[in-house]
């Protein structure tokens, strides 16, 4: 996929009308196969297949660039939120001194040269940015509970949300924050990775940790662990608003998402034989629920709804992509909410006639909507 055609793809999203990230486009799992296990698993498969492969290092768009933008900072687009110590940088777009680029399977376990056909190996789906020393404590420990002579890695306070990670001689256990995340990144790299491509392996999550060895070099079969304590993970850490929209950002850019984001219910049918055709509720989240007048002139009122309180930022962009205004950026109690927007940019001055994108954001969530200014 060409540079060009991403940045058109991220405008059209962006203006694209009451749009909400953190939805599988309509259809895309219309194949999924419920009648068993093994129909689930590989119908899965066969929908997240044969994605675009993101060079791991480029002068075009790469990894450093999808990773920066699905591990954005909710609250400030200049900066990472990392994995495992919950804390934020300044974008730096590619290698620097403070943070990189974790897998979470490690590629030791099947996958070490990145090649042509190894896509496994530059897999946005589990790859996280990461700061650097804790990438590097982690090294390539299966995931399990610490219990004893356990080694502790405390997290940043950050949105309201810390915790500790720990690791002990073999294992490496993520803070309770970030296990979901990384269980369902685990998940999605056992069914993706079949053995059925060129160059691909067989990626399989076990609870036997005589299995999980280096590999030396790219392998048919490799595994990775521990299952058992992934799948509490994944029930202790549900599905939250920043890493569905995580999924959604990694879409854009490979092509296929991670399944088990969009329906964690599919965990244990997968990998537990418990088949369920029940939708998974979906979390409630702020919405623009109208503007009025649109076309306007001079001023027009973005409506919007809070089904729970929260932080909302609400902001006017150009065409261009250009922040023109920030209307909002404060904590509002959950109900109907309203707010008027007079036609100006930050500094005062009144804008010409043209079309403008206001978006509405709650975490990682946005909503749009495209304003007309006639003059």
């Amino acid at each position: 996929m060409h540079v060009t055609c991403l940045k058109t793809t991220v405008l059209l999203l962006l203006l694209l009308p009451a749009t909400v990230m953190a939805d599988a486009p309509a259809g895309y799992y219309d194949t999924v196969d419920l009648s068993s296990q093994a129909a689930l698993r590989q119908s899965i498969h066969n929908i997240i297949d044969n994605h675009v492969k993101i060079p791991y290092t480029s002068s075009s768009t790469d990894t450093w660039d999808v990773l920066e933008r699905a591990d954005e900072d909710p609250y400030n687009s200049t900066r990472i939120l990392d994995v495992y110590q919950n804390r934020t940088f300044t974008k730096y777009t590619t290698g620097n001194a403070f943070y990189n680029r974790e897998h979470t399977w490690p590629n030791s376990y099947g996958f070490p040269d990145d090649n042509s056909t190894n896509k496994a190996y530059t897999d946005c789906h589990h790859l996280f940015l990461c700061d650097i020393e804790y990438n590097s404590a982690r090294s390539n420990l299966f995931y399990d509970d610490c219990v004893t002579s356990c080694t502790s890695y405390n997290t940043d306070f950050y949105d309201g949300d810390s915790g500790i990670n720990k690791k002990d001689f073999d294992s490496w256990e993520t803070w309770g924050g970030r296990q979901g995340d990384v269980a369902r990144a685990m998940f999605y790299m056992d069914v993706r990775y079949a053995g059925d491509a060129t160059g691909e392996p067989d990626l399989i999550l076990t609870d036997d940790p005589g299995l999980i060895v280096t590999t030396g070099g790219n392998s048919t079969v490799a595994y990775m662990g521990l299952l058992a304590t992934l799948l509490e993970w994944h029930a202790a850490d549900p599905v939250d608003a920043r890493e569905m929209e995580r999924n959604d950002w990694v879409h854009l850019y490979q092509g296929n998402r991670n399944p088990f984001i969009d329906n964690p219910d599919w965990v244990v049918g997968v990998f537990q034989g418990v088949i369920t055709d029940v939708a998974q509720e979906v979390p409630m989240i702020a919405r623009i629920t109208g503007v009025s007048p649109n076309p306007f002139n001079p001023s027009t009122t973005i409506f919007f709804e809070m089904p729970v309180a929260g932080r909302v930022r609400v902001e006017i962009f150009g065409l261009d992509g250009r922040l023109l205004r920030t209307l909002a950026d404060e904590s509002y109690s959950a109900g109907s909410m309203e707010l008027t927007w007079d036609g100006r940019d930050q500094t005062g001055r009144a804008l010409g006639s043209g079309a403008f994108v206001c978006r509405l954001q709650t975490g990682r969530i946005n909503d749009v909507r495209t304003l007309l200014l006639l003059k």
